[in-house]
């Protein structure tokens, strides 16, 4: 009887959090190899790679087994600022039970995320944070994340205008933030011996087990926050920061293990 119990409650809890509730939309870019620089003019190592292993969390059982049609991975040359742009369409199918990820890892400005076919001194071809507001804007989902692992991405919090604010104007409920690697003024650094971006890295041994401090099963965003932040911070020796910052539950989930 006792043992009927358990396998009951045990069978219940696990289908409680056996998956992401709704469906999730993922535009997924990492760009280490650009069309103006070299590696001794400033090509990135890693960014591509820490992309495509955010994109395999995300299919995994703990990212929300995200099918592949919902993901837009983009990498390398295949990250121009068109396709970009064209990608976080994908965003207008989510509805308000769906959440909607942006995932990015390259070069970073002030107020832009650097795309692949850049060129210095051209601001024409960047991929300015105000065309990166209005896609989540237009998404009907409730719940958006924003992941940078850039240098200056902390710039993305600035609030020109009400406008231009990511986590304004939402409708009660809903969960927008911004996990970013590092405050507006710091780099965001590549680690070689991690063979990855400290902040990506970090963020993904929180979401597959690490950041489960209180063993539920569940990483929820103030969690991941508790583990992330101070890993980079240790990692780099106080170089880089990371931001977590927008209008969300603490216990909004960010992974079921």
């Amino acid at each position: 009887m006792l043992t009927n119990l358990l396998l009951s409650l045990s069978l219940l809890f696990g289908c409680q959090r056996a998956s992401m509730p709704g469906k999730t939309y993922a535009v997924v870019i990492g760009i280490s190899d650009y069309q103006a620089l070299t590696y001794t003019t400033g090509d990135l190592r890693f960014a591509d790679r820490d992309a495509q292993q955010v994109a395999t969390f995300l299919r995994s059982k703990a990212g929300g087994s995200v099918s592949n049609a919902n993901i837009r991975l983009l990498t390398n040359r295949q990250a121009t600022q068109e396709t970009i742009q064209q990608a976080l369409t994908l965003f207008r199918q989510a509805g308000p039970t769906d959440r909607v990820i942006l995932y990015f890892s390259g070069h970073g400005l002030p107020d832009s995320f650097v795309p692949y076919d850049a060129r210095p001194g051209d601001e024409r071809k960047l991929l300015t944070y105000r065309v990166i507001k209005a896609a989540f804007h237009e998404s009907n989902a409730k719940t958006k994340l924003c992941i940078a692992d850039a240098c200056m991405s902390g710039g993305i919090t600035r609030q020109k205008t009400k406008r231009s604010a990511l986590a304004t104007n939402e409708p009660d409920g809903s969960n927008v933030a911004m996990m970013l690697a590092s405050r507006s003024t710091q780099r965001a650094v590549e680690d070689g011996r991690l063979a990855g971006g400290a902040f990506t890295y970090f963020l993904l041994k929180g979401l597959t087990g690490q950041g489960d401090v209180d063993g539920n099963g569940i990483v929820t965003i103030r969690e991941l926050h508790k583990y992330v932040s101070p890993q980079v911070k240790k990692r780099t020796k106080g170089q880089q920061t990371p931001i977590f910052y927008g209008r969300f539950s603490d216990e909004l989930p960010l992974s079921y293990l």
